[in-house]
């Protein structure tokens, strides 16, 4: 018998559930990896950035220390060679001592921290290590004119702002920038007391660039195997989810399907229960009104059964109800309709077959029972039996329970006719 279109519906609408359910236990988990590797990318990222900080914070406080003990003992002095830089602004200081003279008539002229602080600057560019400036927005000496990133920063200075940093790109190589304010002390004052300065005022800062072409390539190197890993376990996730509903929704359909067959069958002839087999007969008889074919009634009973189940028990009448289902179904087309209707009643309906053909079908079917030797596993017991049957085929406008009751009818009339026999209605 084919199978029916609403379990197939009804399957398919569980597979459908399953999939939709797994589906979002896919995308929750995948969404929880991406979080997850996301927020190790950006903790990775936050890291090495942070480490260019402390790097850029470090140079600065080294620089400011090298100014502060320079500016403490007054600058300091250097021979005079060929290549000595003295500082034209310092010579502009009332009472400053700009160049000087040893006894043995030696030229040293003064390196103030300004002046210092860029020279080492210019050494460290050179070296390729750290290039850092010191700066103001109105500086004495004009190369030490504040670029477009540190008047940014300065700016940021006047509005209370202790720090500033930021990436520039120069070509093809990028910088980390960093600048922090540099606070007025007494022995500035030397120097930058004519430019208004006072104890405490912020004159300028000093800003450090550092080369972070290497790291900010690290940093893209590490996330394209962030997303690579993460891809890959979220592929495997994939694979993990899809095999399981796979398994899982082949083990769903075999379990409805197994619902569906307790539902619909007898659970002792495993034949059509009546309410399955009345639902598959009506869609028989709307197909026989539809195609003007006929359709035929077999509904017989088991000749003195309850003298059987008196004699030998229930058990040995089971086992005749079970082996004659099995030689019913032998005996019937894959189209056919074969249920349980009673204790021992059973009903056959028979699509595209009249009255004539349901007859012999009936005779046939009443010849193999009463010739069939019903044995007990054990084969202690050995039993024979013969049905009743009663034939009717659809007529015009009758409904099934009308139908059913000619049949019964003409079963009834077996009956009193002695039994073992057929008798149309």
């Amino acid at each position: 018998m084919s199978p029916e279109p609403n379990h197939q519906h009804q399957t398919s609408r569980s597979s459908d559930f399953v999939r939709k359910y797994l589906t979002g236990i896919f995308l929750i988990i995948g969404l929880i990896v991406l979080s997850v590797f996301w927020g190790f990318s950006y903790r990775s990222n936050a890291l090495i950035k942070n480490q260019l900080l402390k790097q850029g914070q470090a140079f600065f406080k080294e620089v400011v220390i090298t100014r502060e003990w320079a500016a403490k003992h007054g600058g300091v002095y250097v021979k005079v060679t060929p290549d000595t830089v003295i500082n034209p602004y310092l010579l502009k200081i009332p009472g400053l001592k700009v160049v000087i003279k040893d006894q043995q008539g030696v030229t040293y002229t003064l390196k103030n921290p300004a002046l210092m602080t860029r020279e080492l600057s210019e050494l460290a560019a050179e070296k390729g290590v750290v290039h850092f400036k010191i700066t103001s927005l109105t500086p004495l000496n004009p190369n030490n004119r504040a670029d477009g990133f540190e008047q940014a920063a300065l700016q940021a200075f006047t509005q209370g702002q202790q720090e500033y940093f930021s990436f520039e790109g120069s070509g093809k190589q990028t910088f980390f920038r960093y600048m922090a304010p540099l606070v007025t002390t007494r022995p500035c004052l030397r120097c930058h007391a004519q430019q208004g300065y006072r104890e405490g005022d912020i004159r300028g800062g000093i800003s450090v660039s550092m080369p972070a072409s290497e790291m900010l390539q690290q940093i893209k190197i590490n996330r394209v195997y962030i997303i690579l890993i993460a891809l890959a376990i979220i592929a495997l996730i994939y694979a993990i989810i899809r095999y399981i509903s796979r398994v899982f929704i082949g083990d769903l359909n075999r379990a409805e399907q197994q619902l569906q067959e307790m539902a619909n069958r007898d659970f002792l002839t495993s034949l059509l229960n009546r309410r399955e087999a009345y639902r598959r007969i009506q869609e028989e008889m709307a197909r026989s009104v539809r195609t003007g074919l006929p359709l035929s009634f077999i509904l017989f009973d088991i000749d003195h059964f309850k003298q059987l189940n008196d004699s030998h028990g229930h058990n040995a009448g089971d086992m005749v109800l079970t082996q004659l289902a099995v030689k019913l179904m032998a005996a019937l087309r894959d189209y056919d309709i074969a249920c349980r209707y009673g204790g021992e009643e059973f009903l056959v309906v028979a699509p595209e077959t009249d009255e004539e053909q349901a007859f012999k079908l009936a005779e046939r079917l009443r010849a193999t029972i009463a010739t069939t030797c019903f044995t007990t596993e054990d084969q202690e017991l050995t039993l024979t039996v013969t049905i009743s049957v009663g034939v009717a085929q659809l007529k015009q406008g009758e409904t099934i329970e009308q139908v059913i009751s000619r049949a019964d009818g003409a079963l009834y009339h077996a009956k009193h006719t002695g039994r073992n026999r057929v008798v149309a209605a």
